[in-house]
């Protein structure tokens, strides 16, 4: 989700957007913790958004893929 929205603010879509999404996932193997995926962001977005932005962004995403785990765990 978090890479997808990146790649919209990039210009990316179809399978370059796809592709992006999995460069960002990579990016979160890198180190413990999330400063990984915000170094990727921050240095790939450059000016088009603030770091404010970028970390209200992964704490949503985060929220929507924790409540999409619980929905599908639900019966």
């Amino acid at each position: 989700m978090l890479g997808l929205w990146a790649a919209d603010l990039l210009g990316r879509t179809g399978d370059a957007a796809d592709a992006y999404a999995v460069e960002v996932v990579k990016a979160d193997f890198e180190e413990a913790g999330d400063e990984d995926v915000f170094r990727k962001l921050s240095g790939d977005l450059g000016d088009r958004v603030d770091e404010a932005a970028i970390r209200q962004q992964m704490k949503s995403a985060l929220q929507e893929a924790k409540a999409q785990i619980l929905d599908e765990s639900s019966p």
